[in-house]
């Protein structure tokens, strides 16, 4: 009825105007059409580019330090564009097609540039790649304060989500690496089988997966995963586990946390 009605007015008009009410229906109901399509899309286009899981939301929003949370929302956007990643010692990223190659360091010198250019120049370079390297990380995270863009941590059990942990290679290390440098993903969490020991998720780029990992056992590059980090009776970091709650053996080396302001 209400459609006869319609047409029957519309008939009623003189003929110009008459087409011209016939167009503006037409395009309401086209937009109508438009916006509810859009709205059905949304939720697959946002899902399609990462949307990062509510356990890393809780993360993200925990980091509510300015530097700290600036490098961690570029940790989780590379996580989130990642399509293929490979550890390498040369850093090789291509985000438009999603793919990450470099090292440890390579990820966090990626990261800083990105998000934290200030704190990135900040740290030293001692060798002849000319960039920062995980030992680079360690020697200036253990000393930094004051006017620095970085600050020291003391304590394993003071770790906040967007921290840095950096550690020596190990006298037995069988790579070419200086050390092994990460990004705290979680708070850390007191391991009850071990006294020594507290759990921390990290964000990190390794040819070795750790614990509770994102990556396949065969697996490399880009990922998150699950350190052991030893304390002593103070509370400071004096060695690791690399499988955080699963390696048997404690490598005591120096490591260093810090934080950016």
């Amino acid at each position: 009825m209400a459609g006869r009605s319609f047409r029957s007015t519309v008939q009623r008009l003189p003929r110009p105007a008459a087409r011209l009410v016939t167009v503006l229906v037409w395009l309401v109901v086209a937009v109508l059409a438009l916006g509810l399509a859009a709205g059905r899309a949304e939720p697959r286009r946002a899902h399609a580019h990462g949307v990062l899981p509510m356990a890393q939301q809780s993360a993200l929003a925990a980091a509510s330090g300015g530097g700290r949370a600036a490098l961690l929302a570029e940790a989780h956007r590379e996580l989130a564009a990642m399509r293929d990643t490979q550890y390498q010692h040369e850093t090789e990223v291509n985000a438009a097609e999603g793919e990450f190659y470099y090292d440890c360091s390579g990820f966090l010198d990626y990261a800083l540039k990105r998000a934290a250019p200030a704190a990135f120049r900040a740290l030293p370079v001692t060798a002849t790649s000319g960039r920062p390297l995980a030992q680079d990380f360690e020697h200036h995270l253990r000393r930094a304060g004051g006017g620095d863009p970085w600050r020291s941590v003391a304590t394993v059990s003071a770790l906040l989500p967007g921290d840095v942990i950096a550690w020596l290679a190990t006298p037995d290390s069988k790579t070419r690496d200086t050390g092994h440098v990460m990004i705290v993903l979680g708070a850390p969490v007191h391991n009850p089988h071990r006294a020594d020991e507290w759990l921390v998720k990290v964000i990190d780029s390794t040819v070795s997966p750790h614990a509770q990992d994102s990556r396949g056992a065969d697996d490399e590059g880009l990922g998150t995963g699950t350190v052991g980090l030893v304390a002593d009776g103070s509370g400071h970091p004096v060695g690791f586990y690399w499988r955080g709650g699963v390696s048997k053996v404690a490598k005591r080396t120096d490591v260093a946390l810090g934080r950016l302001g």
